[in-house]
C-alpha cells in the first residue's frame, strides 16, 4: 500500500512538472548568448562545470556519457530567473521624421523581469548496470526582451514602431527553447570509462514585436514583426565520453549538433525562411580530487556563426540592401544585405570557461561554488541591432547546497549572479550617435532528488 501511494505521489509530481515545463514561458533568457551556464540545481551551482563528473540525471544535458554513473534516480527542479536589461543611445539625434531611430534620450530599461525554468531527469540502470538510460526535459536556452515605448525619446518605440499605424510599439522578443533529451550510456574499458549519446527532440517558440519600421528593409514585410508566437521544431544529437585515468582524475568531452529552427511567420527578418538554428556546442573538462573535495575545470565552445540568424552581420541593412519605398508592404526591398536574405545579429563564437568545487560535510551536506568567464559575443559595430537580444554577460558566480533528507531524498539548491556588463558601438543608421546594452542577472534553482 505504501509503495503504491509513493508511486502515485511520484506521478503527481511528474505530471506537474512537464505540464508546468510546456505550459509556461519555460525559458525567457541565458545567460551566455543564448545558452544557459547549467541545468538543475548541482551542475549551476558549480557554473555549468563537470562533464567529467556526473552528479545527476541531468548530466545528459551536458555529457550523455555520464548517465551510466549516476543509478537509477529521479530529478526535479525550478529556477527563478530574473535578468536586467537597459540600453542608452546618446549623441546628435534629430527628432521624427528627420532622425531615424533608436533615439538618442535617457536610458530605457526592459520590462518583464521575472521568469521560471523548469526541469527534470531521469535515469535507469540496465545490463547489470553496464548501461543506462536517461530522459531529461529542460529549457536550453533563449533570449527576452520588452522594450516599453513609454519609456522611448518621443514615445517613438525603440526602432520607431510608433509611426507606422496598427503597428505594436513595444519593442523586443520573446524566444525560448525546450529540449527532451533521451540518451543512452555504456561502460567499457573495465568500467572505468563510458560513451554516451542523446536524441534530441526540441521544440521553439518565437515572438517579435515593434519592428515595423524596418518594413522598407524587408524582403518580406509581411512576415517581420508583430505576429504573434510561432513554433518551430528540430531534431539534434550530443555525443559524449567520460574516462576515469587514475584514481581521482577523470576527463569527459561532448558535442552537441546544429538544430535547425524554422520561423515561418517570421520569413521576412531571419534568412533562408525564417531559419533560427541553435548552434553547435562543444564541452571538454577535467575532474579530480583535491583536499576534502572534487575540483573540476570545464571549456564550453559555442559555435554562433554557424547559425546565420546568430551570426551573418547587420550591417548590410545599410550597405547592400535597396530599400523600398514608401512604407508599404509592396514592392520589397532587394538585395543581399535585407531582412530575410542575409541578415543576422553579428554575434562571434563564444569561449567560456568554468570551473567549480564540490565537498561534504557531516551531516548530509555537499556544499558547490563556482565562477564562469568568457567574452560576450557581441561585436561593437553590431550593437545597434541586437537591442533586441543584448546577450552581454560575460563573469558568473555561483554557490550551492545539497541536504540529505532520508528515504533517498535529497534537497538541492544553487544561487547564480552575474555582474553588470555593457557593451557600446557606433549606432548603425545614425553617424555621431553611440549605443550602450548593459544586462546584470541573478536566478536561485531549487530541486528535489529521490
Amino acid at each position: 500500500m505504501r509503495s503504491k501511494y509513493r508511486n502515485r505521489k511520484l506521478q503527481l509530481i511528474v505530471t506537474f512538472f512537464t505540464a508546468l515545463a510546456v505550459g509556461l514561458p519555460f525559458l525567457a533568457h541565458a545567460t551566455n548568448g543564448l545558452f544557459q551556464p547549467g541545468y538543475g540545481a548541482r551542475q549551476v551551482g558549480i557554473a555549468g562545470s563537470g562533464v567529467a563528473f556526473p552528479q545527476d540525471a541531468l548530466i545528459s544535458a551536458i555529457n550523455p556519457a555520464g548517465v551510466v554513473f549516476v543509478g537509477k534516480r529521479r530529478d526535479i527542479g525550478l529556477t527563478v530567473f530574473s535578468p536586467r536589461r537597459k540600453y542608452t543611445v546618446s549623441g546628435n539625434s534629430p527628432p521624427p521624421p528627420t532622425g531615424f531611430p533608436p533615439y538618442a534620450g535617457p536610458t530605457v530599461n526592459s520590462d518583464s523581469e521575472w521568469f521560471f525554468i523548469p526541469d527534470l531527469a531521469f535515469s535507469w540502470p540496465i545490463s547489470d548496470n553496464k548501461a543506462a538510460i536517461g530522459f531529461s526535459l529542460y529549457g536550453n536556452g533563449g533570449m527576452n526582451t520588452d522594450w516599453p515605448a513609454s519609456s522611448t525619446p518621443f514615445n517613438a518605440g525603440t526602432f520607431g514602431a510608433a509611426a507606422v499605424p496598427g503597428a505594436d510599439t513595444r519593442t523586443g522578443v520573446d524566444y525560448s527553447q525546450l529540449f527532451a533529451n533521451l540518451s543512452y550510456s555504456r561502460k567499457f574499458a573495465g568500467d572505468k570509462a563510458s560513451w554516451g549519446v542523446s536524441a534530441i527532440g526540441n521544440i521553439s517558440r518565437l515572438e517579435m514585436v515593434g519592428l515595423a519600421a524596418f518594413g522598407p528593409f524587408s524582403t518580406n514585410p509581411a512576415k517581420l514583426t508583430d505576429n504573434g508566437n510561432d513554433t518551430a521544431t528540430g531534431v539534434g544529437a550530443r555525443l559524449g565520453i567520460q574516462a576515469q585515468l587514475t584514481p581521482g582524475f577523470a576527463l569527459g568531452l561532448s558535442y552537441q549538433t546544429k538544430i535547425k529552427n524554422t520561423f515561418d511567420d517570421y520569413a521576412g527578418l531571419f534568412p533562408n525562411g525564417g531559419e533560427l538554428d541553435i548552434p553547435p556546442v562543444v564541452q571538454g573538462g577535467a575532474a579530480f580530487k583535491a583536499g576534502p573535495g572534487t575540483l573540476t575545470a570545464d571549456v564550453q565552445y559555442i559555435d554562433y556563426p554557424d547559425s546565420d540568424a546568430i551570426g551573418n552581420t547587420s550591417t548590410t541593412i545599410t550597405t547592400s540592401c535597396m530599400p523600398s519605398r514608401p512604407l508599404t508592404t509592396a514592392p520589397v526591398a532587394t538585395g543581399p544585405g535585407c531582412l530575410g536574405n542575409s541578415v543576422g545579429f553579428g554575434w562571434d563564437d563564444m569561449t567560456i570557461f568554468k570551473i567549480g568545487y564540490t565537498w561534504e560535510t557531516s551531516g548530509g551536506w555537499t556544499w558547490r561554488v563556482g565562477a564562469s568567464t568568457g567574452d560576450q559575443p557581441i561585436p561593437s559595430q553590431e550593437v545597434t541591432f541586437n537591442i533586441i537580444a543584448p546577450g552581454v554577460m560575460e563573469e558568473h558566480f555561483t554557490f550551492g547546497f545539497s541536504k540529505k533528507l532520508g528515504g533517498n531524498k535529497e534537497l538541492n539548491f544553487a544561487l547564480l549572479y552575474a555582474p553588470e556588463n555593457c557593451v557600446s558601438g557606433p549606432d548603425l543608421f545614425t553617424p555621431g550617435k553611440t549605443v550602450e546594452l548593459c544586462m546584470d542577472q541573478f536566478a536561485g534553482t531549487i530541486g528535489l532528488s529521490f
